[in-house]
């Protein structure tokens, strides 16, 4: 019984490193997002393995620091690098590819784009 529960505090020891890094890589939702630079509305967004599609592809870009995606207002914001921008035709094209649309690009700001519609 004592050998069963050295084995059971070794791996728990074991794990705590990797359930920390876990966590600090969650996927975090911030309805508010009152400090990013630029907000995305999208259509698409439907589940967290969404989120977890639009943060790993928004993290890869250069001057992004930081993403949060709000899947009840489906928007996307992003904080960028001190000194850094993202260019609107950039932020539609990484949306894109991570198999969503952009309904509307809020920056900081105040300046709005909304891209055209298909007919």
């Amino acid at each position: 019984m004592q050998f069963l529960k050295s084995i059971f505090i070794a791996a728990a020891l074991l794990l705590a490193p990797a359930a920390a890094w876990a966590k600090d890589n969650q996927v975090t939702q911030n309805p508010a997002a009152e400090s990013s630079d630029i907000t995305v509305g999208l259509k698409g967004l439907v589940c967290d393995f969404c989120t977890i599609a639009l943060n790993k592809t928004f993290k890869r870009h250069k001057s992004v620091a930081s993403t949060s995606v709000d899947l009840d207002a489906k928007t996307l914001s992003i904080t960028l690098i001190e000194g850094r921008s993202v260019k609107d035709d950039k932020i539609i094209e990484l949306v894109k590819n991570a198999g969503y649309t952009v309904t509307k690009i809020t920056h900081k700001d105040g300046r709005e784009f909304t891209p055209p519609t298909k007919s």
